[in-house]
């Protein structure tokens, strides 16, 4: 690379699903960015589709990994998850977009195993999206990524400082590490909320997931607005083979006498028009969120929060200022957050205009730039030839 070029940066993703981690790093290499970019993702999934004919390099060549392999304690599913790790990084290793890149930027902890087990003298970036632990991780994934990636990596993005305090007291946590906001893909920041006088509509944004709490939020809708016609929204879809739980949520809207209340848009790709739609955004995570990337976007677009406590959010909400934090999976401390703004057109006021006002929320072209600044320092440190 010569001097006035821009580095090489390829991305690594071990899924193609539009995930979290995944539409966040669609955002990044989407848009101007000061390096050239290429992906290396497995086929399908749809996260990456819009980048085909832009000047990125996608090539959907990695194999799948078996979903749950990591937390799955039989020794089948394991061994199957351990060999397509292994083919990807021979997918890796033989790969002219590899060889060549200045710089690897693995987008989760799969990905980052994948890429230390290809090569260990190209500068790597690993994006930390949740913490490093066993609940995450799973007993597999756990010491693959700390014994592999962990140790081979020249650079840390977490999504947090909760996650980046997941790795507190690990050894051989390189020098190079930084807490990023992820692009949110709301191109506009709402500085003047407008506010109704009275509620119509609440709603999640997130994939259908048990641990996304969109259970909680049924169960407290019901019990704050049991005689009412404000209705509820929930936008996304069920991926990674837990198609089961949209039936039980729509079974469960049932039994709580809602169902003709509760509306299901599936996969939404413009999150703003819906944020816009609604008078209060819920997110009812049953732990803590490493970002909570559904919180920062209703934040951006001015919109009453109530959360989960602990993990992002609750470094970026203040309760009772720029909005709500309630403790995760207990539905009636949800419902009476959600009665309280639904009384109150002065709190949701508040509320809106404080978080039109939260300090410290980035732009995407301002997430860009400081992804590109942490990856030439990283390039710029690592050692040519170097293993570590």
């Amino acid at each position: 690379m010569s001097a006035t070029e821009p580095p090489r940066v390829l991305h690594v993703s071990h899924t193609s699903q539009p995930g979290g981690a995944e539409l966040a790093l669609a955002r990044l290499v989407g848009r101007d960015r000061p390096w050239r970019a290429a992906l290396h993702v497995p086929p399908g999934g749809g996260a990456f589709d819009h980048l085909r004919g832009t000047d990125v390099t996608v090539a959907e060549d990695l194999p799948a990994l078996p979903t749950g392999g990591t937390r799955s304690r039989a020794p089948l599913l394991a061994a199957r998850y351990l060999a397509a790790l292994r083919a990807g990084a021979g997918v890796l290793r033989r790969s002219p977009l590899f060889r060549d890149a200045d710089l690897v930027h693995a987008n989760t902890a799969a990905a980052a195993i994948i890429c230390a087990l290809a090569d260990r003298r190209r500068p790597l970036v690993v994006h930390l999206r949740g913490p490093v632990n066993a609940e995450t991780l799973g007993p597999l994934g756990l010491p693959a990524f700390t014994r592999l990636a962990l140790r081979h990596a020249d650079g840390l993005i977490a999504n947090s400082r909760f996650t980046l305090a997941s790795l507190d007291g690990r050894p051989r946590v390189p020098a190079h590490r930084v807490v990023l906001q992820s692009p949110i893909g709301i191109g506009e920041r709402v500085l003047r909320p407008r506010v109704r006088p009275v509620v119509r509509a609440v709603g999640m944004v997130g994939r259908l997931q048990p641990w996304k709490g969109q259970h909680v939020f049924l169960q407290a809708f019901a019990a704050a607005l049991p005689d009412s016609d404000v209705q509820a929204y929930l936008c996304g879809a069920p991926l990674f083979g837990e198609a089961a739980y949209e039936a039980e949520l729509r079974a469960l809207a049932a039994r709580l006498g809602v169902a003709d209340r509760v509306h299901f848009l599936g996969h939404v790709d413009d999150v703003a028009a819906v944020l816009d739609s609604i008078d209060i955004l819920v997110h009812a995570s049953l732990g803590p969120e490493p970002l909570g990337q559904t919180v920062l976007q209703g934040l951006v677009r001015a919109k009453p929060v109530i959360a989960t406590e602990g993990g992002g959010p609750g470094e970026w909400i203040r309760s009772g200022v720029n909005g709500l934090l309630v403790p995760p999976d207990r539905p009636e401390a949800l419902a009476g957050a959600l009665r309280r703004l639904v009384a109150s057109h002065r709190l949701r006021i508040d509320l809106a205009a404080a978080a039109a006002g939260t300090p410290g929320l980035l732009s995407d072209p301002e997430c860009v730039a400081r992804h590109g600044e942490f990856f030439d320092a990283v390039r710029r440190a690592h050692r040519p030839g170097s293993v570590r």
